[in-house]
């Protein structure tokens, strides 16, 4: 065993959500608590495990460092090395959250500067051995905020190369209410806004932000399949339905019948008979709102009059602001349209790592598959970057 410090680092193949003394771990972010990073255990062709800094004294954790395994990489190409380096690796090794777009390094806030930084070259030190072990000659941090990514590369023993990765659009509200909000948005986002609303109010549609009930989730499925196939994906609807029942499950306590009953919602855009035809739900974690998925009946003729905007927008944000909630995350892609409804984009880097007697890989990526978003992101400035 390594011992950096007060700490030593050991290995286990699950995440207890529940662990006492493990509560700093939901604090760094939705996309790497506890929660969302044990539901990703089990998922088809990747096998998930956890490096661990803990104390030999007292057991207490100071750091953790998941890391997945996959031949080939993930099928998204959202998370696949293929995406910046312009091949497939034959076995992809990603550390930290494996899905989501906000990667952090998960150390206890209360380490300070020579604990932390001996503990998280420990912690990588063993990443790097794990990596060899399974075939891979580097590991890939994906959707590192900048400061992260300059702590890891900084570490002793270890060489890394840096490539930008998609944003993540965030949406932070304004005032004390939506009519305030908007009004705080420069001109240009303001008289937008405005039109949208407007639109979907003279089509007779309006929207509720409710708490997710399990028994509406059959109603939802067949509106994510729209989505998918408009997109060129395929999804059944029990595919629809197994998705949304995992998100379900990750709003907290209120997911086992206590707590906090509305972490999981869903903003329902009604059409004039008060009938869903669009949705979106949200996880809140923390001060946010997380935004997960997006449905709409297409095929009843519903999707032109703004309701996509109304349902993972507006919505949110009006439930933002009732909760007092410090941000809306509406996750990536469709970067010019969240920019000019008010979002900010906040860069992100995915960092390759290798030990330093070996040269990671030189990043070549390639977006093009993104079309508008790609072309966005190539001419992104700071007229849009931030709002």
């Amino acid at each position: 065993m390594t011992h950096p410090g007060p700490f030593e680092v050991t290995e286990r193949d699950r995440l207890d959500a529940h662990r006492p003394g493990e509560d700093w771990l939901d604090e760094h972010g939705f996309y790497t608590c506890r929660r969302w990073t044990a539901s990703q255990e089990g998922d088809r062709g990747f096998d998930t495990a956890y490096l661990v800094g803990r104390s030999p004294h007292d057991g207490r954790t100071g750091g953790l460092v998941p890391f997945h395994t996959a031949d080939g990489g993930d099928s998204n190409p959202l998370y696949n090395e293929a995406t910046l380096l312009g091949r497939a690796p034959g076995v992809q090794v990603l550390a930290g959250s494996r899905t989501g777009y906000d990667n952090r390094v998960l150390l206890d806030p209360a380490l300070d500067g020579a604990d932390r930084t001996a503990l998280l070259s420990a912690l990588c030190d063993r990443l790097l051995d794990r990596a060899e072990e399974r075939g891979a000659g580097h590991v890939s941090w994906w959707y590192l905020p900048e400061a992260a990514a300059r702590e890891l590369a900084t570490l002793p023993g270890v060489a890394t190369t840096a490539a930008p990765c998609l944003p993540t659009a965030v949406l932070r509200p304004r005032g004390d209410g939506l009519d305030a909000h908007v009004a705080a948005l420069p001109a240009s986002r303001r008289s937008l806004v405005r039109r949208d609303l407007k639109r979907l109010a003279a089509a007779g549609y309006r929207s509720r932000t409710v708490p997710a009930d399990p028994a509406a989730l059959e109603t939802y499925a067949p509106l994510v399949v729209q989505v998918q196939v408009r997109h060129g994906e395929e999804l059944t609807e029990e595919g629809a339905v197994r998705y949304l029942r995992r998100c379900l499950s990750l709003g907290g306590p209120a997911a086992e019948g206590a707590g906090t009953p509305d972490d999981v919602v869903v903003t329902e855009v009604l059409d004039p008979t008060g009938r869903p035809v669009a949705f979106a739900l949200g996880i809140v974690h923390g001060r946010g709102l997380h935004m997960r998925v997006f449905g709409c009946d297409y095929d009843g003729g519903h999707g032109g009059h703004g309701e996509y905007f109304e349902a993972t927008v507006y919505g949110p944000l009006r439930h933002a602001l009732e909760r007092g909630l410090d941000e809306v995350h509406l996750g990536v892609t469709s970067y010019r349209a969240k920019s000019l409804r008010g979002a900010e984009l906040r860069p992100r880097q995915t960092l390759f790592m290798s030990r330093s007697d070996r040269r990671p890989p030189a990043p070549a990526p390639d977006w093009s598959f993104l079309g508008d978003d790609g072309r966005f992101l190539a001419g992104a400035s700071s007229e849009v970057l931030p709002c």
